[in-house]
């Protein structure tokens, strides 16, 4: 993550410190980070130098219509400013700041399929199993390739249980024993 995505992100945070719209603005970027992750067009956009800052702004502006004034903002100096590829940077580094700010563990599970409901309660309360803690904010990424399974990241642990690893740690057992 840049060193300019990690500034911006600690100045709307210190912001919206100020303005008491923390969770507000957390929420939205959360909702920022889950739409660029899965939109490769968008993240093409956002990176392209042919497109015309007045059009990413708008187009920014459109699928984050609603958010606030702050998020708003935001996305129009980093247009203004050419860095509108930052983006997704910003927002995950708010949140990793907000996070710590309010003593919230983070939790990625990376799965092949998203998770429904029910499991997402079981990871939930694993991780708080695990970790002692008292809140946690679970993200849940997709990734086919991992096939089935999971990947449990908290912090600096990480548990891959994906039957991609599987095959790979079955591999490599095999090649070793001929």
């Amino acid at each position: 993550m840049s060193r300019a995505a990690i500034r911006y992100a600690k100045a709307i945070l210190d912001l919206t410190s100020e303005t008491n719209t923390s969770k507000e603005v957390y929420g939205e970027m959360k909702n920022i980070q889950k739409s660029i992750d899965g939109s490769r067009e968008l993240q093409l956009m956002l990176k392209s130098p042919v497109v015309k800052q007045e059009d990413k702004r708008a187009v920014l502006k459109e699928i984050f219509e609603g958010n606030s004034k702050t998020t708003i903002h935001l996305i129009e100096v980093l247009v203004d400013n050419r860095r509108a590829s930052l983006l997704e940077s910003v927002a995950e580094s708010f949140i990793t700041q907000y996070n710590k700010q309010e003593g919230i563990i983070e939790a990625v599970v990376t799965t092949a399929f998203p998770l429904d409901e029910n499991l997402e309660a079981q990871v939930l309360a694993k991780v708080k199993e695990l970790t002692n803690a008292t809140t946690v904010s679970l993200i849940n990424k997709v990734d086919p390739a991992i096939l089935g399974g999971f990947i449990l990241r908290v912090g600096d642990m990480q548990y891959n249980a994906s039957i991609a690893n599987n095959f790979d740690q079955l591999k490599k057992e095999l090649n070793i024993s001929r």
